[in-house]
């Protein structure tokens, strides 16, 4: 009897038990604000500082832990919650001594530089929505005061595609910032934030908020604190960075034709601050090149109304505009230019980087260059007339261009096969006897040249060539691996009254060199010693001499192009990058063409160091 009694008990138990209401499960409390407790923080460069922050509610969930991916805790510039600060991090959170109390450890980032900034702690919530803490402000240690932050909103600027923010240098006191699109007038109104400080002014003038600057040029800032001062400069960079050359043609009219000349367009040259700006020029413009006018990116001459002195080059009306297009270093052109520039040769071109727009469309980057032209400032050789018929006055001066695609009007080949032309006097200006006397002067070099006596110091090749100069020549061509001067193409020598045969200028350097692909013999030893009448002139001992001379007193300045290629590389990249978004090279001539820039641009510097190591040996 006394078992059934526990035995209904125990039923009944169960009975109430599962009649009676589940325990509810406690939901997680949202976090509802953020309140930082330490409202100032001081940091050195490198160190570290905690900020003591609480929640409103202290039995609040979220994931606190930084290294954690999906991390809830942020920290962000107080005026601009969508960014981060530049100069120090968040780096830890942990729970304080008390429910809801927590700590932010806040490290420099090691940047050098000077600032003050007021940041706040943000949570994000499951929902999406942000709970921001009040401001707190972190200086860098020995912040007095100064400029804080400067900024473009675009707001005040409506040119601006964005707000532009400025990054602060510390070792040169520079704020810089970049534009990505291209805009011509760059007169901006900044936001400048200062602390401790009692006035600025800008380019030695008072500056009261809302003034409007010229960034075509760096502006320079100062911050005063009584009689004490700060300096800063304000850099600003647009596009690529590069100059920037608009050209108008009437109408828009397409350029298609390298024979006529677009008449009454219109030139601005914008020099990015690097260089004097061009403002609506009357110009012509037409295309150009023999091989390089078949390609997709087109190269172009121009020709001023008037003479024009172009980014610090000699003044003049002709002038070219190059496209690399095969090119994808983009720096093969100007690094044969250069190395030119440290011989005795009497002119090289002279040339600058631009970007090119055509009738409102970007084409790109290229070469802006003189063009190759008799001139007091280019190949200065007297400047014949039409009546310079006769006597000392019809020696003189010439110029030649030796091209095997031989479409010139006045043009012969020579008993030994070389293709000559005349290219000045012009076409147009040139006589008959002239044409005559220089065919005639050519021939008899020709036959001194490959006669018995030809080695003869005063009747021999030497009485009717230049030697240093046929050499500096060869040189050029040997270093950047031309073959051009064995087709020969794009090939210049000039004469001058009563002078000799000079070799020069160098040109045309984008095809074929500083790669083993058009010319694999170059990575064994010399290949264009056997150049038209190169191979003749090698045969004389003097003249091989006179190589090694000249390579040893060269080779020095020569070894300075490493530094110049990577100056150059640095400048153009961003400019790079935005011409190959616009153009694919359509051919492999050069080897490198699917390369990336850094690798294509290394591979140049390791083919021209191999080119000095085979000069070397076999000179």
């Amino acid at each position: 009897m006394a078992q059934l009694k526990r035995i209904t008990l125990v039923i009944a138990c169960l009975l109430i038990w599962a009649c009676e209401e589940p325990a509810p499960i406690e939901t997680p409390a949202q976090v509802r604000s953020i309140e930082c407790v330490t409202t100032s923080l001081s940091l050195d460069n490198g160190g570290s500082g905690e900020v003591r922050f609480v929640v409103k509610d202290a039995k609040a969930v979220f994931n606190y832990i930084v290294s954690t991916i999906g991390c809830q805790v942020e920290l962000r510039q107080n005026n601009h919650l969508s960014q981060k600060p530049a100069e120090f991090s968040l780096t830890r959170v942990r729970e304080g001594s008390t429910k809801g109390e927590y700590i932010a450890t806040i490290t420099d980032n090691g940047t050098g530089r000077i600032y003050s900034q007021q940041v706040c702690i943000i949570i994000k919530l499951e929902s999406g929505a942000l709970i921001r803490s009040n401001a707190v402000n972190v200086v860098s240690n020995g912040f007095v005061g100064g400029i804080v932050d400067i900024r473009l909103n675009r707001s005040d600027n409506p040119s601006l595609y964005s707000d532009v923010i400025f990054d602060y240098d510390s070792t040169t006191h520079t704020y810089h910032a970049h534009i990505d699109e291209y805009i011509s007038e760059r007169s901006f109104i900044p936001t400048i934030s200062t602390e401790g400080i009692d006035r600025i002014t800008i380019n030695g003038n008072n500056y009261a908020a809302g003034d409007s600057l010229d960034f075509n040029h760096d502006v320079t800032i100062v911050a005063w604190q009584g009689d004490s001062s700060t300096d800063y400069t304000l850099h600003l960079t647009c596009f690529t960075g590069l100059p920037v050359v608009r050209i108008e043609t009437p109408g828009r009219q397409g350029v298609w034709s390298k024979e006529r000349w677009v008449e009454g367009s219109r030139l601005w040259l914008d020099g990015m601050g690097r260089f004097d700006n061009l403002v609506d020029v009357e110009m012509a413009i037409r295309g150009r090149g023999n091989s390089t006018w078949g390609y997709e990116k087109k190269p172009y001459n121009i020709k001023f109304t008037e003479k024009q002195r172009v980014m610090g080059m000699p003044k003049h009306k002709r002038w070219c505009l190059l496209a690399n297009y095969m090119d994808r270093t983009l720096l093969r052109n100007r690094v044969a230019y250069y190395l030119a520039e440290q011989t005795s040769l009497a002119w090289t071109p002279h040339s600058e980087f631009v970007e090119l727009i055509l009738n409102g469309e970007h084409l790109g980057q290229y070469l802006l260059c003189e063009q190759v032209r008799v001139d007091n400032d280019r190949i200065a050789i007297t400047e014949m007339t039409p009546n310079d018929n006769a006597g000392d006055a019809i020696t003189g001066g010439y110029l030649l261009e030796l091209d095997f695609h031989y479409d010139n009007l006045w043009q012969w080949y020579t008993a030994h096969g070389v293709p000559f032309s005349v290219k000045f006097p012009d076409e147009e200006d040139l006589t008959q006897q002239q044409w005559e006397w220089i065919i005639e002067y050519i021939d008899e070099v020709e036959r001194v040249l490959y006669g018995n006596n030809f080695k003869d110091s005063e009747n021999g090749y030497a009485k009717y060539i230049d030697a240093q100069s046929f050499i500096d020549y060869w040189l050029i061509y040997e270093l950047c691996v031309n073959h051009e001067l064995a087709n020969p193409g794009s090939v210049y020598l000039s004469k001058d009254r009563n002078g000799k045969l000079v070799a020069g200028p160098v040109w045309d350097f984008d095809w074929g060199t500083f790669s083993w692909a058009a010319s694999p013999q170059a990575q064994w030893g010399l290949f264009m010693t056997h150049a038209w009448w190169y191979s003749r002139l090698f045969d004389d001992p003097a003249f091989k001499d006179l190589a090694s001379q000249r390579w040893a007193e060269l080779k020095p300045a020569f070894m300075t192009v490493f530094d110049f290629i990577e100056q150059e590389r640095e400048y153009i990249f961003e400019s790079w990058k935005r011409n190959f978004e616009l153009w694919s090279i359509g051919t492999n001539i050069n080897g490198d063409e699917q390369l990336p820039f850094g690798t294509a641009v290394d591979r140049m510097e390791e083919i021209l160091q191999t080119r000095i190591e085979i000069l070397d040996r076999d000179l």
